[in-house]
C-alpha cells in the first residue's frame, strides 16, 4: 500500500493487487474455513482509496465498476465500521476509485479495506496499535492483513493471517487475462472440497514451510505457478484453463489461475515478451487484458 499526501483530514492511498504466486490448500478447519499456504506478491496495478473525515458517519462512493456496492456489503465499510467502535467519532466518507476487477482473484477488496484501516487509523492519530489492528483486518478477510504488510511479498498460513516478510526481487512484467464473468471464493473453494471428497485430485498435505532463502529462488522457484484451486476450477470452467495455456504459449514464464479465480496471470522474462503477447491476445480478441508488474 503507498499513500499520497493529503490535507490533515484527507488522505489518498493506492490499494494494490496481489498474486498468490504459489497457493497450497490444506485440511479444512472446524469453522469450515481451508487452512492455506501461499506466497503473495504485490502489483503496482491499484485501486485509490481517498479518506475524508465527516462527522458521524459512514459515506461510501464507488467510481469505475458498477458491479461493486457502496452499501455496508462491501469490505471498505465493513473496515471503518469496525475500526470506528475503537473511535469517538466512526464518521468518514471513503471515495473508491477502482481499478483491480471485482471477483477475479486479486484482491482487490481487500486491499481496498486494509488501505482504509490504515489510512483511518493515520487519520485519527493512530488509536489502534499495529498489533490490534493486525486483528482486526483477520477478522475481516484472509488477505486483509496482507495489505498492512511492510513488504511487497510475503509468506502466510493458516488463514492468512500469519504472515512471514519477504525481501523482494526486482520487479517483473505481468499481463492479466480478465474473463467476463467472476468466481466467488467460497464457490471455488467449495469445489475443491467436492472433488476431494469425489477421490478428484490429490489430497491435502501437511503445511510445509520452506526456508524463507528459498522462497523466490533455488527449490521453491519450481513451486511458482502451482496452484490447487485450478484443477477444480478448470473442470467448471475450461475457458480458464484455454486462456493459462494462452499465456504459456505466448512466452509467459509461469501462467496460473489468479488465487480462486477468475482471472489467469502471466510472468515475462521482459517487457517486450509481455507486451508481445498482449497485442497476440488482443488481436485474438474476447478477453480483456491488464498490463503491470510486480512490486519490488
Amino acid at each position: 500500500m503507498t499513500s499520497e499526501a493529503g490535507s490533515e483530514a484527507t488522505l489518498r492511498l493506492q490499494a494494490h493487487a496481489k498474486l498468490n504466486l504459489w497457493l497450497h490448500v490444506l485440511a479444512r478447519e472446524e469453522s469450515g474455513y481451508h487452512s492455506i499456504e501461499t506466497l503473495l506478491q504485490r502489483l503496482r496495478l491499484s485501486d485509490e482509496v481517498t479518506l475524508t473525515r465527516i462527522p458521524g458517519e459512514i459515506r461510501l462512493e464507488v467510481v469505475g465498476d458498477a458491479t461493486v456496492p457502496a452499501d455496508e456489503s462491501n469490505l471498505c465499510w465493513q473496515a471503518a465500521e469496525a475500526l470506528g467502535r475503537h473511535l469517538p467519532d466512526p464518521g468518514v466518507h471513503i471515495r473508491l476509485e477502482k481499478r483491480i476487477p471485482a471477483g477475479a482473484g486479486l484482491g482487490g477488496g481487500s486491499a481496498d479495506a486494509a488501505a482504509v484501516l490504515s489510512g483511518l487509523n493515520r487519520l485519527c492519530g493512530y488509536p489502534v496499535g499495529e498489533l490490534e489492528l493486525e486483528g482486526i483486518a483477520g477478522e475481516l478477510g484472509s488477505d486483509v492483513p496482507f495489505g498492512l504488510c511492510p513488504s511487497p511479498v510475503a509468506l502466510a498460513w493458516g488463514r492468512g493471517r500469519r504472515l512471514l516478510p519477504i525481501d523482494p526481487t526486482a520487479p517483473r512484467p505481468v499481463l492479466i487475462l480478465v474473463p467476463g464473468d467472476p468466481i466467488a471464493a467460497g464457490d471455488a473453494y467449495g469445489w475443491l472440497a467436492e472433488d476431494r471428497a469425489a477421490g478428484l485430485g490429490s489430497p491435502p498435505g501437511p503445511a510445509i514451510l520452506p526456508p524463507p532463502s528459498d522462497l523466490l529462488d533455488g527449490a521453491a522457484r519450481g513451486s511458482i505457478g502451482v496452484n490447487d484451486l485450478e484443477p477444480p476450477v478448470f473442470r467448471r470452467h475450461p475457458e480458464l484453463r484455454r486462456l493459462r495455456d494462452d499465456l504459456a504459449g505466448l512466452g509467459a514464464r509461469h501462467a496460473f489461475l489468479c488465487g480462486s479465480g477468475s482471472c489467469v496471470a502471466g510472468l515475462f522474462d521482459d517487457d517486450s515478451a509481455r507486451d508481445a503477447a498482449e497485442r497476440a491476445c488482443l488481436e485474438a480478441g474476447g478477453t480483456r487484458t491488464i498490463s503491470t508488474h510486480t512490486l519490488g
